[in-house]
């Protein structure tokens, strides 16, 4: 089991977000069970509130709910229960350091790190861009497992219709869109040379989502080409 701790200033946005997105991710990629997600504050002036209400709507409108959520402190004894412990921002990793005495064993990580651009997820308790803040979440989330399970992680989640669902799958095959939108065509992407040996995760849509039974026609495509990790 993989462990993973997000770490932010306060345990009330940026990390609370992480932590929700990273939890719905491997369980739409059916990897829940390999996984341990929690999130911390490096601070002490939040403890014990809860996710501030801008986030909860937030993420209440994406269908999680974080209702039970409660701000805490990271310890010392957090490095050792966790393989990776990812920050937001660079004054997030120095308070890490500080609490944890340094980071002999190299699991000490900013979020964007994983997309291989280092800079800080933007902080929304100062922007009041709470949506920027959950897109780069999502980017870092993807980047991350993507690099924990050596694939290229596709979500499908809040697609409305088949086009958007090729739409996510084209970006990520490097632009072919000769396979035409059909499943037969995309069954030679997968197959054919320019991306032979390629892994995929699809994370998939919400089962009351209506395209829900169409990402299953595609995953099994996927899975079929061996194309799954």
């Amino acid at each position: 089991m993989i462990k993973i701790l997000f770490i932010c200033h306060g345990n009330i946005c940026r990390s609370p977000m992480a932590e929700f997105y990273m939890k719905d991710l491997v369980r739409r990629a059916q990897m829940a069970e390999d996984f341990a997600i929690a999130s911390a504050a490096t601070s002490t002036e939040e403890l014990g509130n809860p996710v501030y209400p801008p986030v909860m709507r937030l993420l209440n409108r994406e269908g999680l709910d974080c209702s039970c959520k409660r701000a805490r402190q990271i310890s010392s004894a957090d490095y050792e229960r966790y393989d990776a412990l990812v920050g937001m921002d660079e004054y997030n990793l120095v308070n890490m350091r500080r609490a944890f005495g340094g980071d002999p064993e190299d699991k000490l990580h900013l979020l964007l790190d994983y997309t291989g651009e280092r800079r800080a997820i933007s902080d929304p308790w100062y922007t009041r861009d709470f949506d920027t803040a959950w897109a780069e979440i999502g980017l870092g989330c993807r980047a991350m497992l993507g690099k924990l399970t050596d694939s290229t992680v596709i979500d499908l989640k809040g697609a409305e219709d088949r086009r958007a669902l090729y739409d996510r799958i084209y970006a990520v095959l490097g632009g072919q869109d000769w396979y035409g939108r059909n499943l037969d065509a995309l069954w030679d992407v997968l197959t054919g040379e320019p991306r032979e040996g390629a892994r995929f995760l699809l994370a998939m849509p919400r089962e009351d989502d209506e395209v829900y039974d169409y990402a299953r026609r595609i995953r099994v495509v996927f899975g079929e080409a061996g194309a799954l990790a």
